[in-house]
């Protein structure tokens, strides 16, 4: 009987070493799949980081729809923008103390030349948006001077924006919210435009709306027309 004994455990021995070596492949196999998983996470927690660091700006801009009537009919005011060569209508950054309608009024006659009266002070129509673009950074400690910097005439340095997306800019992903106001023509002549527009001038809607590029803009130029019908 102890001899029997004997060759049934020589004969389970074999048995046990082979279940004792898949256990220690399934564990290793275990502690590969768990380092790899978290090699993953980290990676993944790598490009998050990245990603948060890379923050949105946020830009407020605000311009007119400016139309004038006479016996050959309305005609809308826009502009060939001198960075990415598209017609546009005039519009500009709100600076510090300025009220939306009060930038509106200022970029118009800086960039085309003209003096307008609004309609109303609340907005005919907001565009609310996404673009890229590479931007210079202006230092200059003095504010006065600065401010005269950016609205001149001449100095086409002045521009913030060094590269436009259309010219491959792709540093800086802005978010831009602009309003624009319907605007009566009062004085002035857009061929006096400033640096920032290759070209200004009148057209009946029509003309106007399939110069004009951006969708947002053509809303505001169509809100315009039928309210001034």
């Amino acid at each position: 009987m102890k001899r029997l004994k004997k060759i049934k455990r020589e004969s389970k021995s074999p048995c046990s070493l082979m279940d004792r070596a898949s256990a220690s492949e399934a564990g290793n196999a275990s502690s590969i799949l768990a380092r790899d998983t978290k090699n993953k996470f980290k990676m993944q927690n790598a490009k998050c980081k990245i990603i948060k660091k890379k923050k949105v700006k946020r830009e407020y801009s605000s311009g007119c729809v400016v139309y004038k009537k006479s016996p050959k009919g309305t005609f809308f005011l826009i502009g060939k923008h001198s960075g990415y060569h598209k017609w546009v209508l005039p519009k500009g950054l709100i600076e510090k103390g300025e009220h939306a309608w009060q930038t509106a009024i200022r970029e118009t006659g800086e960039e085309m030349g003209v003096k307008v009266k609004l309609i109303n002070k609340k907005p005919l129509h907001k565009v609310q948006y996404f673009y890229y673009a590479d931007l210079k950074k202006l230092k200059i400690k003095n504010e006065k001077f600065k401010i005269a910097i950016q609205n001149s005439k001449l100095d086409k340095s002045a521009r913030r924006v060094e590269k436009y997306q259309e010219q491959g800019g792709k540093k800086t992903k802005i978010f831009k919210i602009a309003s624009f106001y319907l605007a009566k023509y009062v004085s002035g002549n857009p061929e006096e435009h400033d640096w920032e527009m290759e070209e200004a001038g009148w057209f009946k809607f029509g003309e106007a709306l399939e110069k004009m590029s951006f969708p947002g803009e053509k809303e505001a130029l169509k809100k315009a027309q039928k309210m001034i019908k």
